[in-house]
C-alpha cells in the first residue's frame, strides 16, 4: 500500500477505531500469512516506533480478535495473528478496505 494510503487509513483508524494506528494493525493482521506479524517488524516496515503499536494490540487481545503466540526457544521478536473467527475478519477486510480506499468524513455538533 502506498505511504499516501497509509495515511488515509491512519486518520479514519483515529476516527472510527480511537486510534492511529488501530485499523493499520487490523489490515496487517488481517493479511498475514504464518507466522503472523511481529510489530517490530511491522513498524520497521512503516518507519514508525514499534511502541505505536502496543496500546492497539492490548485492545484487540483483550477483544479476542488477536492472539498472542508462544515465543520459539531463542526468538526475541513476539508474533500475534489473528483470532480464528473467520467470518469476523472477513467482516474487518472489508471494512477496513474500505477505510483505506476513501477518506472518512469527520462530523462536528
Amino acid at each position: 500500500m502506498p505511504q499516501q494510503d497509509w495515511k488515509r487509513l491512519r486518520e479514519a483508524s483515529v476516527r472510527v477505531f480511537g486510534n492511529r494506528y488501530r485499523a493499520e494493525l487490523m489490515w496487517a493482521l488481517a493479511s498475514a500469512d504464518e507466522p503472523g506479524v511481529c510489530l517490530g517488524d511491522l513498524a520497521a516496515a512503516r518507519e514508525v516506533p514499534a511502541s505505536v503499536y502496543q496500546a492497539p494490540m492490548r485492545s484487540l487481545l483483550e477483544a479476542g480478535l488477536a492472539e498472542r503466540l508462544p515465543r520459539t526457544p531463542g526468538e526475541r521478536r513476539r508474533w500475534y495473528r489473528r483470532s480464528d473467527n473467520d467470518t469476523l475478519w472477513q467482516c474487518l477486510e472489508g471494512l477496513l478496505s474500505c477505510l483505506a480506499e476513501e477518506s472518512v468524513p469527520m462530523r462536528v455538533g
